[in-house]
């Protein structure tokens, strides 16, 4: 994206682009807009989004909005503002994902004085959002996702909830001897998937065990779910016919780090048509990949010390994957270099994607957009 961005500001000083104090807009045909604001925030119809960049000797000075050009095609708003040794260049455009759009949000902080910097940018997020490691919600929307690559950016625990699903302590009703967090769980209210992730030596193994206990339903293939663990094969689980009602049960998945970034996700998501397509899951369990636990002993939950990692789901010590309870984003600028992060934020009308459970990638949005406004200007020029 920083060469489109660049390729865009050129263009633009060459051809006498329009500075701003008054909001610019931005869209796709036949779309309500969205603006960026002079002093750099994003203004959607359910609140606003602004980035804000801290570290020694920054100083928050205006900015400047403008309308420009990506590659002279796709229309978008910039804001450019000196802030010390780093100038931060903020640009929006409309990518045109089904049904209603999304805006795509960079910024780029360009390090202008010769010496290494260490710096924080922070979204603020009006109104305040649940947030979680891709995705924030507001009254339920999803309004705001972190593409994969500006999570790297992010400061996490070892391990935690990467979207803040619904803690619901006491909710299950488990009998006969068994640990006493299988009385716990998460639900993912209206079929928001449950994830974690979990911080292990890259491309290293380990197995991983799932305990699950099902209080509501009575009767068997209402509540299926779908239980996706990294490095092993998904495995389809219905709790009442597996185990039965108010029955303690687990699942042992030989997992790997297989994309070696030093993380094995898990991801409890609901069966497509289920009657109740709310996941819910108990207990988690990570245990060396030497080491096949005994699961009889696992449900009992006398071999909660020898797991590297253990999670009464939804119970008092579960916490988020990230570290801080805001969305802050470390980054490190060489001398004279440069940096991205970008972020999808929902347009009028419309809603973010969820990164990991979508084919889009920055990129290909880029090139979506870009289709639609060549396409568009043909079909207006051939009129």
């Amino acid at each position: 994206m920083i060469r489109y961005i660049a390729l865009s500001l050129v263009f633009a000083v060459a051809s006498g682009m329009l500075w701003a104090a008054d909001p610019v807009e931005f869209t796709s045909p036949g779309f309500p807009p969205s603006r960026l604001d002079a002093d750099g925030r994003l203004v959607e119809d359910w609140g606003s989004v602004k980035i804000v960049v801290e570290g020694e000797g920054f100083q928050a000075n205006q900015g400047t909005v403008r309308t420009v050009r990506l590659e002279e095609t796709i229309p978008a708003a910039a804001w450019t503002s000196e802030q010390g040794p780093v100038q931060v260049t903020i640009t929006a455009y409309r990518a045109p994902v089904f049904p209603a759009g999304m805006d795509i949000l960079t910024v780029r902080l360009q390090e202008t004085t010769g010496q290494d910097r260490r710096l924080t940018v922070k979204l603020e997020v009006d109104p305040p959002a649940t947030i979680g490691l891709s995705v924030a919600h507001v009254d339920k929307q999803a309004i705001l996702a972190i593409p994969v690559e500006t999570q790297e950016s992010l400061v996490l625990n070892d391990w935690g909830y990467t979207v803040d699903t619904t803690a619901m302590p006491g909710w299950a009703k488990p009998e006969g001897e068994c640990d006493p967090a299988f009385a716990n769980i998460r639900a993912g209210m209206g079929g928001i998937p449950i994830g974690y992730r979990f911080r292990v030596p890259p491309r290293s193994q380990v197995n991983v065990v799932l305990g699950l206990c099902e209080s509501h339903w009575d009767r068997p293939e209402v509540r299926p779910l779908i239980c996706l663990v990294e490095g092993a094969r998904p495995m389809i689980v219905d709790p009442i016919s597996r185990w039965g009602r108010h029955q303690p049960g687990v699942l042992l998945f030989a997992s790997s780090d297989t994309n070696g970034d030093g993380w094995i996700t898990v991801t409890i998501r609901p069966v497509p048509g289920a009657q109740d397509r709310n996941p819910i899951l108990n207990v988690i369990w990570v245990f060396p990949g030497d080491q096949r636990p005994n699961l009889n002993r696992v449900i009992k939950g006398e071999l909660n010390n020898q797991a590297l990692y253990y999670v009464d789901v939804g119970g008092t010590r579960d916490q988020p994957i990230l570290a801080s309870q805001d969305l802050r984003f470390p980054v490190e600028l060489s001398a004279n270099g440069a940096k991205e992060l970008t972020f999808y934020v929902a347009c009028p009308g419309g809603s973010v994607v969820i990164p990991e459970l979508t084919a889009w990638t920055t990129q290909g949005l880029y090139r979506a957009a870009k289709e639609v406004w060549e396409s568009w200007s043909q079909a207006t020029a051939s009129q």
